[in-house]
């Protein structure tokens, strides 16, 4: 999630007046006709009634799908294609199956636990002391990187909406950040996880209609046009691009805020939306890869990546540049808001009820607005990525021991705490 997002971002960029047309193969195509411009509006706006209907909004299975989805696509999903051409050339499909079936491995390692805390009396050692305070470990860590998160993804969405009336300027873009913190952080005081999930709600709408309009277009491209084949990887050797890979993990990080939404749904609920919610991202990612990558330059990666997707998709039709922009700042809205939730449910789950939902977001939004005026965050990003591994590989251990009788089940959440434990102490970020 965000380590490579970061890495991507502050990696120097390359002086593109030198290096001509080569950012970009040579064209094979031109955009697609007005017709499908107005047919990929007319897929998102149907698409988006779709999602914002109230029988399907007040469906308690998706609105706690919601969190879950809105944190696994976030801004990962402006960058993932870029990066892993970069990484994996013609197997980045392949690599991006890898990423959601390890994703998928610890998310059913959380499943594992919610099911145990939710009826302890079946499970003795989700009741023991030691269960606890290894959980409780857990949730340290996951406080931390939660609250980078949100941090990080509100001063991106404070940059993008700046680099819209084309103004760079730091303090500029944190006081729009600001705005939003205080924003979103007075909401939760006043309405709870629910007011939050209302703006998350339609933030997720928004972009799943987005990308209903971008699979579609993609889709016609590869009918229409003769495509090239897709980049060729750089050169890596095998411990760098494995290294590298693991980073990737966290770009498909989120699904384990289903884990504290225990105040709003109760345990199975949670865990059939923490489900759904990878199925589903994980569709959208596969998916997409596979339809980009032909269309991806060589060298995306080096040359910026978070704005190179908007040029390639630009080249399939005219309409995908604004809408992607769009998508964008939903992106980032809507994880802001799913890992604000999460952080929300975790403070009061750790405070054990000694801090309400009100002091629960009131914390949050003093953490942020000091993350956000006193920090450089992208040199702080890797360390919240760690923190989420940790959780992941104290969540897989965890699991494992409850499972002890189970010899296939604890031999899989073990190679789940080994590959998290992985990630913390050797994964490089992409792109730095």
């Amino acid at each position: 999630m965000p380590a490579a997002v970061a890495a991507t971002l502050a990696a120097p960029r390359r002086n593109r007046a030198c290096c001509g047309d080569a950012r970009i193969h040579p064209d094979p195509m031109t955009p697609l006709s007005g017709g499908f411009d107005i047919a990929i509006v007319a897929v998102v706006v149907l698409c988006l009634g779709v999602l914002t209907w109230p029988r399907l909004r007040a469906w308690p299975a998706w609105r706690a799908a919601i969190t879950p989805l809105a944190s696994i696509i976030g801004s990962g999903f402006l960058v993932i294609g870029p990066i892993l051409a970069h990484l994996a050339g013609g197997q980045a499909v392949a690599a991006m199956l890898g990423l959601c079936v390890l994703a998928w491995m610890f998310g059913s390692a959380i499943r594992r636990n919610i099911a145990a805390l939710d009826e302890p009396e079946l499970h003795p050692r989700a009741r023991s002391a030691a269960f606890r305070r290894w959980d409780g470990v857990a949730e340290v860590a996951l406080a931390i990187a939660y609250f980078v998160s949100v941090a990080y993804y509100l001063n991106l969405l404070g940059a993008f909406l700046l680099k819209g009336f084309d103004i760079v300027d730091l303090t500029s873009a944190r006081a729009v950040t600001s705005v939003c913190v205080i924003g979103l952080g007075t909401l939760g005081m006043l309405r709870g996880f629910r007011g939050i999930e209302r703006v998350e709600v339609f933030a997720v709408s928004l972009k799943l209609a987005v990308i209903a309009g971008l699979l579609c277009a993609l889709t016609a491209a590869h009918v229409v046009h003769d495509l090239p084949a897709p980049p060729q990887a750089a050169e890596h050797d095998a411990v760098t691009l494995m290294r590298t890979l693991l980073g990737c993990v966290l770009l498909v990080q989120g699904f384990e805020t289903s884990r504290f939404l225990g105040a709003t749904y109760d345990a199975q609920t949670r865990i059939r939306s923490m489900r759904h919610a990878q199925l589903l991202a994980g569709a959208i990612y596969v998916g997409f890869i596979f339809l980009v990558l032909p269309l991806i330059p060589a060298g995306a990666v080096d040359q910026g990546s978070e704005t190179e997707i908007v040029d390639v998709v630009g080249k399939v039709a005219r309409v995908l540049g604004p809408i992607l922009v769009a998508a964008a700042l939903a992106s980032q809205l809507s994880a802001a808001v799913a890992d604000m939730g999460g952080a929300g449910g975790l403070v009061a789950e750790f405070s054990r009820g000694r801090l309400t939902p009100a002091r629960a977001y009131l914390l949050i939004t003093v953490v942020v607005l000091v993350l956000t005026w006193t920090t450089d965050l992208f040199r702080i990003i890797t360390f919240a990525s760690q923190a989420f591994a940790a959780y992941y590989a104290i969540q897989c251990g965890l699991a494992a021991w409850l499972d002890t009788g189970r010899p296939l089940r604890c031999a899989l959440h073990v190679l789940s705490c080994m590959f998290a434990l992985a990630v913390v102490l050797f994964a490089l970020p992409a792109g730095g």
